[in-house]
């Protein structure tokens, strides 16, 4: 069994639970945030703060709304690995949005994000969604190296919307499923 085939199996007996983020939980999802720092220079180009992470929960794209976004934190054995924030039926019915997707930095590079993200697609498949959408950061290699690894394909670049005065230009990337 390699070194994947072991992760799987103990995400897999362990299971992801998702936790809607509360006010008591912002400081856990900051707690995730500070672990990113790299993420956060090329984002922000500043330290994240509990601000950063109410804007985060409560940022959505244009044409989207409040009551098809989840920003949820991940947890296994209690406790949590990172967060993911995504909208269903976006950018269309049949297409979910991942807006954030981010693993604790103690966990970087051990299978936590690949086996979340499979039984993430898996749970949306199962829904009936056709898509999977996001959007990386261009100077964000990382990012953009492990969703292609994912199977994720650029689909088209842009200019951000959400923050239009941070310039951030985007790789939108699209998986069917």
């Amino acid at each position: 069994m390699n070194y994947f085939e072991v992760m799987k199996l103990k995400c897999t007996e362990n299971k992801f639970i998702l936790n809607t983020v509360t006010e008591n939980l912002l400081k856990d999802v900051l707690n995730i945030y500070d672990t990113n720092r790299e993420y956060f220079k090329i984002s922000m180009n500043e330290k994240p703060s509990i601000e950063t992470v109410i804007e985060d929960k409560n940022d959505i794209p244009p044409d989207s709304n409040l009551q098809n976004k989840n920003y949820k934190l991940i947890s296994m054995n209690g406790q949590y690995i990172g967060i993911i924030d995504y909208i269903m039926n976006y950018p269309d019915e049949d297409a979910v949005y991942i807006g954030l997707f981010m693993i604790h930095g103690d966990f970087h590079r051990q299978g936590y994000g690949r086996a979340f993200i499979e039984e993430f697609i898996s749970n949306m498949k199962s829904k009936g969604y056709l898509r999977l959408r996001l959007g990386v950061l261009k100077q964000n290699k990382n990012g953009f190296e492990f969703w292609t690894r994912m199977g994720f394909k650029v689909v088209k670049e842009i200019f951000s919307t959400i923050h239009p005065e941070r310039k951030w230009e985007i790789k939108v990337m699209e998986k069917t499923i």
